[in-house]
Protein backbone atom coordinates (compact mmCIF):
# COMPACT_ATOMS: atom_id res chain seq x y z
CA UNK A 1 0.00 0.00 0.00
CA UNK A 2 2.89 2.36 0.50
CA UNK A 3 3.58 2.07 -2.81
CA UNK A 4 0.97 3.34 -4.35
CA UNK A 5 1.02 6.61 -2.13
CA UNK A 6 3.07 8.31 -4.74
CA UNK A 7 0.88 7.24 -7.34
CA UNK A 8 -1.59 9.30 -5.62
CA UNK A 9 0.04 11.93 -4.95
CA UNK A 10 1.43 12.34 -8.82
CA UNK A 11 -2.42 11.94 -9.94
CA UNK A 12 -3.12 15.00 -7.47
CA UNK A 13 -0.17 16.76 -9.63
CA UNK A 14 -1.74 15.69 -12.86
CA UNK A 15 -5.36 17.22 -11.69
CA UNK A 16 -3.66 20.43 -10.37
CA UNK A 17 -1.77 21.05 -13.87
CA UNK A 18 -4.75 20.50 -15.94
CA UNK A 19 -6.37 22.89 -13.72
CA UNK A 20 -4.36 25.29 -14.08
CA UNK A 21 -4.04 25.19 -17.85
CA UNK A 22 -8.11 24.97 -18.09
CA UNK A 23 -8.16 28.01 -15.61
CA UNK A 24 -5.76 30.29 -17.64
CA UNK A 25 -7.58 29.06 -20.77
CA UNK A 26 -10.90 30.81 -19.85
CA UNK A 27 -9.34 33.80 -17.78
CA UNK A 28 -7.53 34.36 -21.92
CA UNK A 29 -10.51 33.52 -23.44
CA UNK A 30 -12.65 36.22 -21.39
CA UNK A 31 -10.00 39.11 -21.68
CA UNK A 32 -9.28 38.95 -25.54
CA UNK A 33 -12.48 40.23 -26.56
CA UNK A 34 -11.84 43.19 -24.29
CA UNK A 35 -8.76 43.90 -25.33
CA UNK A 36 -9.59 43.28 -28.71
CA UNK A 37 -12.59 45.86 -28.75
CA UNK A 38 -9.94 48.17 -26.93
CA UNK A 39 -7.40 48.09 -29.71
CA UNK A 40 -10.15 48.74 -32.50
CA UNK A 41 -11.84 51.65 -31.19
CA UNK A 42 -8.27 53.22 -30.81
CA UNK A 43 -7.76 52.56 -34.11
CA UNK A 44 -10.81 54.22 -35.75
CA UNK A 45 -10.69 57.55 -33.92
CA UNK A 46 -12.71 60.44 -35.87
CA UNK A 47 -10.96 64.12 -35.41
CA UNK A 48 -12.99 67.32 -36.61
CA UNK A 49 -11.03 70.54 -36.55
CA UNK A 50 -13.37 73.50 -36.94
CA UNK A 51 -11.37 76.89 -38.37
CA UNK A 52 -11.91 79.81 -36.81
CA UNK A 53 -11.50 83.64 -38.05
CA UNK A 54 -11.93 83.05 -41.49
CA UNK A 55 -12.35 86.55 -43.32
CA UNK A 56 -14.22 85.59 -46.24
CA UNK A 57 -15.67 82.61 -48.19
CA UNK A 58 -12.44 83.18 -50.88
CA UNK A 59 -10.61 80.02 -52.02
CA UNK A 60 -10.74 76.99 -49.15
CA UNK A 61 -9.17 75.73 -45.88
CA UNK A 62 -6.76 73.20 -46.33
CA UNK A 63 -5.73 71.23 -42.86
CA UNK A 64 -2.19 69.36 -42.97
CA UNK A 65 -1.99 66.58 -39.95
CA UNK A 66 1.04 65.16 -38.56
CA UNK A 67 2.41 62.96 -36.12
CA UNK A 68 4.62 64.70 -33.00
CA UNK A 69 8.26 64.34 -34.28
CA UNK A 70 7.10 64.74 -38.26
CA UNK A 71 8.49 67.56 -39.97
CA UNK A 72 5.66 70.40 -40.09
CA UNK A 73 7.38 72.02 -43.22
CA UNK A 74 7.68 68.53 -45.08
CA UNK A 75 5.06 65.54 -46.17
CA UNK A 76 1.93 64.95 -44.25
CA UNK A 77 0.41 62.19 -43.02
CA UNK A 78 -2.98 63.18 -44.26
CA UNK A 79 -4.33 67.05 -45.59
CA UNK A 80 -7.99 67.35 -46.20
CA UNK A 81 -9.43 70.50 -47.95
CA UNK A 82 -13.04 71.79 -47.65
CA UNK A 83 -14.79 74.75 -49.55
CA UNK A 84 -15.83 77.71 -47.13
CA UNK A 85 -19.77 78.20 -46.30
CA UNK A 86 -20.72 81.71 -44.09
CA UNK A 87 -17.01 82.19 -43.53
CA UNK A 88 -16.80 78.94 -41.67
CA UNK A 89 -14.99 75.70 -42.50
CA UNK A 90 -14.77 72.01 -40.53
CA UNK A 91 -12.61 69.30 -41.71
CA UNK A 92 -12.49 65.51 -40.49
CA UNK A 93 -9.89 63.59 -40.09
CA UNK A 94 -11.14 59.43 -39.79
CA UNK A 95 -9.15 56.34 -38.91
CA UNK A 96 -6.78 57.18 -36.87
CA UNK A 97 -4.95 55.71 -34.02
CA UNK A 98 -4.67 57.28 -30.60
CA UNK A 99 -1.62 59.45 -30.51
CA UNK A 100 -0.33 62.42 -30.17
CA UNK A 101 -0.62 64.65 -33.34
CA UNK A 102 -0.11 68.59 -34.90
CA UNK A 103 -2.44 69.88 -37.16
CA UNK A 104 -1.64 72.90 -39.31
CA UNK A 105 -4.59 75.20 -41.36
CA UNK A 106 -4.37 77.62 -43.79
CA UNK A 107 -7.00 80.03 -45.54
CA UNK A 108 -6.19 78.85 -48.89
CA UNK A 109 -7.33 82.26 -50.72
CA UNK A 110 -6.31 81.60 -54.23
CA UNK A 111 -6.75 77.58 -54.30
CA UNK A 112 -3.39 76.42 -55.09
CA UNK A 113 -3.03 73.84 -52.80
CA UNK A 114 -0.32 75.74 -50.86
CA UNK A 115 0.75 78.49 -48.69
CA UNK A 116 1.35 81.38 -50.46
CA UNK A 117 4.72 83.54 -49.15
CA UNK A 118 5.17 87.46 -49.87
CA UNK A 119 8.82 88.61 -50.81
CA UNK A 120 9.70 88.47 -47.32
CA UNK A 121 9.33 85.02 -47.75
CA UNK A 122 6.81 85.26 -44.62
CA UNK A 123 3.18 83.87 -44.98
CA UNK A 124 0.63 85.57 -47.21
CA UNK A 125 -2.62 83.54 -46.56
CA UNK A 126 -4.25 83.02 -42.75
CA UNK A 127 -2.30 80.08 -40.87
CA UNK A 128 -3.91 78.35 -37.60
CA UNK A 129 -2.02 75.81 -35.32
CA UNK A 130 -3.01 73.11 -32.89
CA UNK A 131 -2.53 73.53 -29.32
CA UNK A 132 -3.00 77.22 -29.22
CA UNK A 133 0.40 77.80 -30.94
CA UNK A 134 0.59 81.32 -32.69
CA UNK A 135 3.32 82.64 -34.76
CA UNK A 136 5.07 85.25 -33.00
CA UNK A 137 8.76 87.14 -33.44
CA UNK A 138 9.10 85.45 -30.62
CA UNK A 139 7.50 81.96 -30.36
CA UNK A 140 9.90 80.22 -33.46
CA UNK A 141 8.81 78.41 -36.08
CA UNK A 142 6.13 75.99 -35.31
CA UNK A 143 7.04 72.63 -35.07
CA UNK A 144 5.54 68.98 -33.91
CA UNK A 145 6.45 69.44 -30.71
CA UNK A 146 4.77 72.52 -30.44
CA UNK A 147 2.06 71.86 -31.77
CA UNK A 148 0.92 68.39 -30.71
CA UNK A 149 -2.05 67.43 -28.45
CA UNK A 150 -3.53 63.91 -27.44
CA UNK A 151 -6.00 61.92 -29.81
CA UNK A 152 -8.09 59.54 -27.48
CA UNK A 153 -11.55 58.16 -27.61
CA UNK A 154 -12.33 61.40 -25.55
CA UNK A 155 -11.12 63.65 -28.09
CA UNK A 156 -13.46 64.18 -30.79
CA UNK A 157 -12.88 68.10 -32.23
CA UNK A 158 -10.72 70.90 -31.91
CA UNK A 159 -11.20 74.43 -32.81
CA UNK A 160 -8.05 76.36 -34.91
CA UNK A 161 -8.06 80.27 -35.46
CA UNK A 162 -6.71 81.61 -38.73
CA UNK A 163 -4.99 84.84 -38.42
Amino acid sequence: MPASKPHCTAGLHHINAVFRVVMLSVMILCCAPVTLAQTQSTDHLTLRINVLGLKSNQGQVVAKLFLEGDDVFGPTRDRQIKAIVEKQASLTFSALKAGRYAVMVFHDLNSNNDIDHNFLRLPAEPLGYSNGFQLTLFSGLPDSHKLAFDVNASTSSIDIAVK
